[in-house]
């Protein structure tokens, strides 16, 4: 279990105490300030996205500086967490509206319309930014389970992918990765087909699927 603090902005001697234990954030607006993330650990396996520590670059918004930091999310809480100077995980009072992973240039966005159990401030992969966007959203659920003739319950984390197609209403719709399926949301079915076929794309590849989408975008 993590350690629970409780911090109460007002005094620069907060913000001076909050910048020493915290060196790596940058503490220039409200939209950086942070506070402790409490968290429940009683369940097998791990709530993150990925396991370690990753180095990102955080953006909060037009006229806020972007913010190098690591990070970590959460996809129990739904939560970007960050990296204090003491290990601890701290996060944001206000989340942000997307980070980039440096290392893998992997960029992850929120402010699309709430859809099924996600919200506004829900990140999403974004593999295809252009007219329309194509999303990767990984979850993961606490599973319980108990074994037969016993009274312990035991709660593991299941992982899953999901899919999103967002076009000018701003609202992800979801798709299955395969050929049919996202031509099936796009439209314009026969050109898309006719165009496949002839260049003998791969839609269920990343390279494809961009491919295509770029080539949707021009019609």
């Amino acid at each position: 279990m993590k350690k629970t603090f409780f911090l109460l902005i007002g005094t620069l001697g907060f913000l001076t105490s909050e910048a020493q234990i915290n060196q790596n954030v940058a503490i220039g607006s409200d939209r950086n300030i942070i506070r402790s993330k409490r968290t429940d650990a009683d369940f097998e396996g791990s709530p993150y996205l990925f396991s370690d520590w990753q180095k990102a670059v955080v953006q909060f918004g037009a006229g806020i500086e972007p913010s190098s930091s690591e990070v970590k999310y959460d996809l129990l809480a739904d939560l970007l967490v960050l990296k204090g100077k003491d290990g601890e995980e701290y996060e944001f009072k206000d989340q942000p509206k997307e980070f980039l992973l440096t290392s893998s240039k992997e960029l992850y966005k929120n402010g699309f319309a709430p859809v099924d159990q996600f919200t506004g401030k829900t990140f999403y992969q974004v593999l295809y930014d252009g007219k329309v966007k194509f999303l990767k959203k990984a979850t993961k659920t606490v599973i319980e389970s108990k074994g037969y003739n016993s009274a312990t319950i035991t709660r593991k984390i299941a992982d899953d992918t999901q899919y999103y197609i967002v076009k000018a209403d701003n609202k992800p719709i979801k798709v299955k990765y395969n050929e049919k399926s996202i031509i099936g949301v796009l439209g314009k079915n026969d050109e898309l087909v006719k165009y496949i076929k002839e260049n003998k794309l791969n839609v269920k590849s990343i390279d494809g699927l961009v491919k295509l989408l770029n080539y949707y975008d021009t019609l």
